[in-house]
């Protein structure tokens, strides 16, 4: 009985170190982050990330408006390696995209300027 009550001490210690693993930069994969870059505008700007061509997210940026500006985007995961960054208005042309090479735990912003025409 001692033994068995050992082993299951034993496992839930070992579960509780698995689950306090480390978080340095090494051990997070790379993210995108895109940020809004306004010119002399006050507008709520819907815009659709992509990563590959493929659409990561959806964010609704807002500008010189009620309740404060929202112009950064929470970070988007991808992997290592060569990726293509893009995003675009939810009704309008894209922004061109981007190459970026990605290492373990790099955080890249995309800058998408905006003016209100």
């Amino acid at each position: 009985m001692v033994m068995g009550r050992t082993a299951i001490w034993l496992g839930l210690g070992a579960a509780a170190l698995l689950g306090c693993r480390s978080t340095a930069p090494g051990d997070r994969p790379p993210s995108v982050v895109y940020r809004l870059v306004p010119f002399a505008c006050s507008s709520t700007v819907p815009v659709q990330f992509f990563v590959d061509s493929v659409q990561v997210g959806v964010d609704t940026f807002r500008v010189a408006v009620a309740g404060g500006d929202h112009l950064m985007s929470r970070p988007f995961p991808t992997s290592v390696g060569a990726h293509v960054i893009g995003a675009k208005l939810s009704a309008s042309s894209p922004w061109p995209d981007t190459v970026v090479n990605f290492s373990t735990g790099q955080v890249f912003t995309d800058s998408l300027p905006f003016s209100c025409s």
